[in-house]
């Protein structure tokens, strides 16, 4: 057994009064955080609470979503980590799945709580940023009525650290089962996979969800003694403000983000060059963005590719893998996910789980201590895409070259079958992001009473072009054959997405029946 979070308190002792975190115009030391944590988290054990049970979070990034965080893990708890963009039914439906006996919410979230708390009986007690209701426990008394001592509770490497939610785009959310062992194998193999070291001299610019993916890297951070910025939102100017400013050396954005900056009409009027790592993942980049992207801040790009079943990176794309080749070879890379990265088993295999050649085409798997447990209450699922010799299913069809380096075609359950014939959406997308008017697109198949499915591109454009329906064929026809060009292309203000950023496809395509009736 070990000493649940026993590392939190290292930065803490190294160097207790450097500042750890600036938000919201305010910094806080590592010793000052610490002591909150555990004043947290004894006050979490007082209420109660055994070593494993479930308490879910509904924060804003902030440095409460640290502190719980945090309190959670040197309290031996599970976290449920609740999206704040979700309903509040899906609120009551996780809340109620993953037997949750505590709910941490910031106080805006207060009157989501009190429109569901009749359907969530599990939740014995509510403790509220700022706290306005009588029924909830003030989050700061709580902390100061709680001794600022480590608190000793000693965990097990299979105990649950984490129940994390998919975003339910096949239907019911389903609760990842994430061990302390996968943990801390993740925060190993994102040291293992470190091309230039960590160290207390960087600053972390943070705006993706910390209760979420983004938490890692901002602990990685905070370990090694660095300072982090929080933001709860992302604004093109303030981050590039920031950037030059404070002298950021590490940024983790979403493929949007980058995009959003590449074009903001003032980002070359920045100093950003005390960048040296720029993570993105969730999504793939376009080749073309890509490339502007380093033409503007400089080679430091690292896509890490992974899913909530086994967190990133399990293929990374560095700066080295750029520098110093061919074009061509260097273009098709930056269309790559990269190679798989050290500490986890990669196989492309087909429909019997045997490794298909290099330059074949076959689902994605993945084994190694990263993979989750499986689906909270829920083995059949867990069955579909965990199978017996440990290897993940991850729905993802990909091809590996003969330097190792993977190219993700699609979805498996995404793939269009139009007049028999089977077209790949990441294929067609590919094509329709080469043209200079197009910001964004997604890919579908629609019913069509004749060929079963039509391929239907939804397309944002680029602020300032006039973008048609007729200029997206076009860029298709000398690309693709003919049955993979769209039949039908929407040009739209926006794309669904998640929290994560990933794009929702399902909804893309309710949407659309919606509108047409079929």
């Amino acid at each position: 057994m070990i000493r649940a979070g026993a590392m939190l308190a290292w930065p803490a002792e190294r160097y207790p009064d450097k500042v750890a975190i600036t938000c919201e115009g305010r910094d806080m030391t590592f010793g000052e955080v610490d002591a909150r944590v555990n004043r947290l988290a004894n006050g979490l054990l007082a209420l109660g609470l055994q070593r494993g049970d479930r308490v879910a979070a509904l924060l804003d990034n902030s440095p409460r979503a640290i502190e719980t965080r945090f309190a959670l893990m040197k309290a031996g708890l599970c976290m449920v980590a609740l999206n704040v963009r979700q309903a509040p039914e899906e609120h009551a439906y996780i809340l109620n799945d993953s037997d949750s006996r505590v709910l941490i919410l910031d106080a805006a979230y207060g009157p989501v709580w009190e429109g569901i708390r009749h359907q969530c009986t599990g939740v014995s007690e509510v403790i509220a940023v700022a706290a306005a209701a009588r029924s909830f426990l003030d989050y700061e008394a709580v902390i100061a009525s709680a001794s600022e001592s480590a608190p000793e509770v000693m965990v097990e490497l299979d105990d649950l650290e984490r129940i994390a939610y998919t975003s339910g785009t096949t239907g019911r959310p389903k609760g990842i089962m994430k061990t302390l062992g996968n943990d801390l194998a993740r925060l190993r193999n994102d040291f293992l996979n470190e091309e230039q070291l960590t160290g207390p001299d960087d600053v972390m610019l943070n705006v993706a969800p910390l209760t979420h993916a983004a938490r890692v890297l901002f602990r990685k951070h905070y370990l090694k003694g660095a300072r982090n910025l929080i933001f709860n939102r992302f604004d093109e100017e303030t981050m590039l403000q920031v950037i030059e400013r404070e002298r950021v050396t590490t940024a983790m954005f979403v493929p949007t983000m980058i995009v959003r900056l590449v074009v903001h009409p003032k980002v070359r009027d920045y100093d950003v060059s005390s960048l040296q790592r720029v993570f993105f993942g969730t999504a793939p980049m376009p080749p073309d963005k890509f490339d502007q992207a380093i033409s503007i801040f400089g080679n430091v790009f690292r896509q890490n590719y992974g899913l909530s079943e086994a967190t990133q990176p399990v293929l990374s794309l560095t700066p080295h893998d750029l520098a110093g080749v061919d074009e061509d070879v260097r273009q098709h890379r930056l269309a790559s996910a990269g190679r798989p990265a050290l500490g986890v088993e990669v196989r492309i295999a087909n429909e019997q789980g045997e490794a298909v050649a290099r330059g074949e085409e076959g689902e994605l798997l993945i084994r190694g201590e990263i993979v989750m447990r499986g689906y909270w209450k829920n083995p059949e699922a867990t069955r579909e895409v965990l199978d017996a010799a440990g290897w993940l299913h991850t729905g993802d069809m990909a091809w590996q070259d003969d330097d190792g380096f993977i190219t993700i075609s699609g979805r498996k359950k995404d793939m269009i079958i139009s007049g028999g014939f089977n077209v790949y959406p990441r294929e067609v997308e590919r094509i329709i992001e080469t043209h200079a008017g197009v910001q964004e697109v997604a890919v579908v198949g629609v019913p069509n009473a004749v060929w079963g499915e039509s391929v239907a591109a939804f397309v944002v454009p680029r602020p300032g072009t006039a973008l048609t329906p007729d200029a997206v064929v076009e860029v298709c026809k000398a690309h693709v054959a003919s049955y993979k060009k769209p039949q039908v292309v929407e040009i739209v203000d926006e794309l669904p997405k998640n929290f994560q950023g990933k794009i929702l496809k399902r909804v893309l395509l309710e949407q659309y029946q919606q509108r047409t009736g079929s």
